[in-house]
């Protein structure tokens, strides 16, 4: 199968039933109009009722549990859109399901479903900055003291940075997030992340389609300076930082010691059918999260049936119900 094929996912992963409809309520769109963030369009109208999710109903709508932000991966939106692009609608109906109100649960939608976009999108300054106000928004208009994260794919390393804050050099140019807002965020939840790149990502994949590039793509380094290659199991410790040269943007937030949450989980399927050889790049599991406080592994599910078929799970780790490693 080729990468491009891959990279937009086209393999539907769950039959959904009744469609979960958005967009934000109007009390939180005329917040964000009233407190300077119209601008960025975040109810994403261009998507119908799908194109994000959450607020309050009115003003005296109360908030009782901590907020949760679910941001999507390459080519998917906030909701279900086909059967392609999925969203997080079969997690986000599971915590209503279960004591969530939508004035607790928020999503927007960044890019678009255009799978022949995929190719193009990478940790662009334009997405990081459109998140990161998301971010600050939430949590200003919620007035919570904390806000937990489920992120998928791209949504992963994406939502790992606007946490962090700080300065990134993307192929759009240059931008400085601000301060870090780890303080912020009780759980960071991520699911089929490549925080060490992917392997079908090497060679010269990485010079011909962004998503995949040496700057801020999902490049995993050419060579280690060994015998095997980036999907092989090594018979020592994986490749050392010093000997692999892989994504700029990845190695920047790898090396970035700033904890995303008080609680860092990493959850994938050593199925994945976009990242590929059980997981690995040079010897180390990409998906896990540097010093992750737990993870999960799956076995027979895709890139997108991990986040669509682990809605108790998601649910059950914001809510610390589990094992720390299993």
């Amino acid at each position: 199968m080729s990468l491009s094929i891959l990279l937009v996912l086209c393999t539907p992963a769950v039959v959904f039933g009744e469609p979960l409809h958005g967009p934000i309520t109007p009390h939180f769109q005329t917040w964000l109009t009233t407190n300077g963030y119209g601008e960025y369009h975040f109810e994403r109208s261009d998507y119908g009722s799908r194109g994000s999710f959450g607020g309050k109903a009115n003003s005296s709508t109360k908030i009782t549990k901590a907020p949760v932000i679910f941001l999507h991966g390459n080519t998917d939106s906030a909701l279900h859109n086909n059967e392609f692009s999925t969203g997080f609608s079969r997690s986000i109906r599971y915590f209503l399901k279960n004591g969530y109100g939508p004035e607790e649960i928020y999503s927007t939608s960044w890019g678009d479903i255009n799978p022949n976009h995929a190719p193009l999108r990478s940790h662009k300054c334009a997405y990081l900055t459109y998140l990161r106000k998301f971010l600050e928004a939430v949590l200003a208009y919620t007035e919570a003291h904390k806000v937990s994260i489920v992120a998928h794919s791209m949504g992963a390393t994406l939502g790992r940075k606007i946490i962090k804050g700080g300065k990134s050099v993307s192929d759009d140019g240059e931008c400085d997030l601000g301060a870090p807002l780890n303080h912020k965020i009780k759980i960071f939840l991520s699911i089929s992340g490549a925080h060490y790149g992917i392997c079908a990502c090497g060679g010269t994949v990485a010079e011909e389609k962004l998503t995949c590039g040496a700057q801020s793509g999902f490049f995993p380094g050419n060579s280690c300076g060994t015998a095997y290659n980036c999907s092989s199991t090594p018979s020592t410790e994986p490749c050392p930082e010093s000997k692999l040269h892989y994504s700029e943007f990845l190695t920047a937030l790898n090396a970035d010691q700033t904890k995303e949450a008080d609680f860092v989980y990493s959850i994938w399927s050593q199925d994945d059918d976009l990242i590929l050889y059980n997981n690995l790049a040079w010897g180390r599991l990409t998906s896990l999260i540097p010093n992750s406080d737990g993870h999960k592994i799956f076995k027979g599910f895709g890139h997108m049936a991990t986040k669509d078929r682990t809605a108790a799970d998601q649910l059950a780790i914001i809510e610390k119900r589990f094992r720390r490693r299993y």
